[in-house]
């Protein structure tokens, strides 16, 4: 006789997910520093703007690729431009050469290291890898060039949000509010903040006043679509993961919690359609806490579709043999093939790694 099986799961859209969202802190396409006046580099540094400013024209039209052959050319004849090197950094950072964006930024730094902007551009990349000694170590030289700036204070709280410092988060983000009221940064991070202790719909409110301030802010938007799917407010959650793809900086993340919903509305085609997008783009290699593997195994188990979901969950075991989860997904999986003997190993083990045997093991239970 075969156990019965259950596993409650909450439909946690998982702060993992504001974390990787937090990651278009500033304008990628930012006003240039200029240069000093009267100095022997003026006329250089205007060549300098003017092909910046026609990279800006270019990436705003969606041709990054033109954008960056255009700055590499302009790079090749001045490379000890810190200019181009940190709007070069800024296209990598769109997108997602996080390495080629700091390797830009140490250049920038090299050249100008009294300059207070880079340090701050580049412990936004930091946070955004989640190299926090690193971000912090940047936050910290910002802060001593500019001890009042509400950009490195802002990323201060970011950073103590990533940290889980709660109270010093919020104190920081609020005096960032109350010294820069009209700045998105420290709205959307202070969302971030409410959102990891619970207060979803304070939350909201926050990411909402980070998109009234940025229309075109795609972090703000997916965040706050993860803070609907916590509330169980599915469509709204749908209709702000849209909006962040329509804005063109797309991230494995959102596809990912994009396809959860639709998997918890039981429209498993476009949830496998995005699942399939979150790994081809990387997300179960990049970021393991992501359980993109077992929650397309899931939409694999209710479309009866046995044999896909146990190579993923297989990859997931693979990937994280402690997984309670993975174990006993896979056992329903043995279950619907007709494997009761495997069935029976694999509900063994997630009992053991914490799982619950209580009930009748099923898709829909997978996902209550």
């Amino acid at each position: 006789m075969t156990p019965k099986l259950g596993w409650k799961q909450r439909d946690n859209f998982a702060v993992f997910a504001i974390a990787s969202a937090a990651s278009a802190l500033f304008s990628y396409y930012s006003a240039p520093w200029p240069a000093q006046a009267g100095t022997v580099g003026e006329t250089a540094a205007k060549s300098d703007l003017s092909t910046i400013s026609e990279c800006q024209k270019l990436a705003q039209a969606g041709k990054e690729k033109e954008a960056m052959a255009l700055i590499n050319a302009a790079l090749v004849k001045k490379p000890g431009s810190e200019e181009l090197h940190t709007m070069r950094a800024e296209l990598r950072d769109k997108a997602y050469d996080l390495t080629g964006a700091v390797a830009d930024l140490n250049q920038s730094i090299t050249l100008q290291p009294k300059k207070q902007e880079l340090f701050t551009k580049r412990a936004h990349i930091f946070l955004k890898a989640s190299q926090l000694e690193a971000a912090q170590a940047d936050i910290n030289i910002a802060l001593r060039l500019k001890p009042e700036d509400p950009q490195a204070i802002a990323l201060r709280g970011g950073l103590n949000s990533k940290l889980d410092r709660y109270d010093k988060a919020m104190s920081d983000l609020n005096h960032a509010i109350q010294m820069t009221p009209k700045s998105y940064l420290p709205y959307f991070f202070r969302g971030a903040v409410k959102y990891k202790m619970r207060e979803l719909k304070p939350a909201i409110e926050d990411f909402t006043k980070a998109i009234e301030l940025r229309p075109q802010f795609s972090a703000a938007y997916q965040s706050r679509g993860c803070a609907y799917g916590e509330l169980k407010e599915y469509d709204k959650a749908i209709a702000d993961f849209n909006k962040s793809i329509s804005i063109g900086v797309h991230n494995a993340v959102v596809y990912f919690n994009r396809g959860r919903t639709y998997k918890i509305l039981k429209k498993y085609d476009e949830a496998l359609a995005d699942l399939n997008t979150a790994i081809k783009m990387g997300l179960g290699t990049t970021d393991r806490r992501a359980p993109v593997f077992c929650e397309r195994a899931e939409v694999y188990l209710s479309m009866g579709r046995s044999h896909q979901a146990l190579i993923d969950l297989n990859h997931a075991i693979k990937l994280n043999s402690s997984d309670a989860r993975a174990y006993l997904l896979r056992a329903h999986a043995y279950k619907q093939l007709g494997d009761f003997t495997r069935e029976l190993k694999d509900s063994a083990m997630a009992k053991e790694l914490g799982a619950k045997v209580r009930g009748q093991v099923s898709p829909r239970a997978l996902a209550d």
